[in-house]
């Protein structure tokens, strides 16, 4: 064999070695990084969803997506919390980025199981289901990449805290998985303003001490953890003032 076909033999093989490694490489699973992204969320309207120009139209994974897959699929019952307990507990786990992402698809909200699934099995029937405008919130927040975004700014105001501009908003994030449909967990319904008081005046100060995480761990909530500080005072300020609707 001649150096001239010896060289052109070398080169093509490294050509394929490095195509090939490239390929490999460029296989490595998306949303391994759980770095969070700071970004600047957009002002939010009396019912909580985003609006107005001048600020990031980013979706905040941390504050927006995380809480509605904790609260709605894998709640301390062991659905998907990996306690174990519930349909597929210990194989699907929806309580981090990491986990979360093992479903999702970057960009790609139909190709995404843990999103297509919603309201197609998950969570299931008889159980309180996401609304609409949650949902649009994860098919957004996958349409812009599906990344490790946590809010950064003020977004929260403790001067509003009746139940329409704040404490339904909570809830709806939060705590309806759990208490959404009667009898709800520990016969608590927050869904609905009537309700919602008729739940909280049985016992005021448990609901502020578990909003505090100062009651017993069973009954502090939100299960997968404690509210921001702006949010307990939101809550307190509702309660203290009379729950005003």
């Amino acid at each position: 064999m001649n150096r001239k076909c010896m060289k052109t033999k070398i080169i093509s093989a490294l050509i394929v070695f490095v195509t090939v490694y490239s390929c490999k490489h460029a296989m490595v699973p998306i949303g391994t990084d759980t770095t969070p992204i700071p970004v600047t969320p957009p002002p939010t309207d009396s019912t909580g969803n985003s609006g107005g120009s001048g600020s990031s139209d980013s979706v905040c994974f941390q504050s927006q997506v995380l809480p509605l897959y904790q609260t709605y699929c894998s709640r301390n019952s062991g659905c998907h919390s990996g306690n174990g307990g519930g349909d597929d507990g210990d194989d699907v786990v929806l309580t981090t980025y990491f986990n979360i992402m093992k479903g999702i698809s970057p960009g790609l909200p139909q190709a995404s199981r843990y999103f297509t699934i919603i309201g197609h099995g998950m969570p299931p029937r008889k159980e309180p289901a996401m609304t609409q405008d949650q949902l649009n919130i994860i098919q957004k927040w996958i349409s812009q990449g599906a990344l490790n975004t946590v809010c950064t700014g003020g977004t929260c105001d403790t001067s509003k805290y009746t139940y329409t501009n704040a404490a339904s908003v909570i809830f709806a994030t939060y705590c309806n998985g759990c208490h959404g449909n009667a009898p709800g967990s520990g016969n608590v319904i927050l869904s609905s303003y009537s309700a919602a008081i008729n739940s909280v005046n049985i016992n005021k100060l448990l609901f502020i001490n578990a909003i505090n995480y100062s009651a017993t761990p069973a009954q502090n909530m939100p299960p997968a953890g404690k509210l921001s500080n702006c949010q307990i005072q939101q809550l307190t300020n509702w309660v203290n003032k009379g729950m005003p609707q």
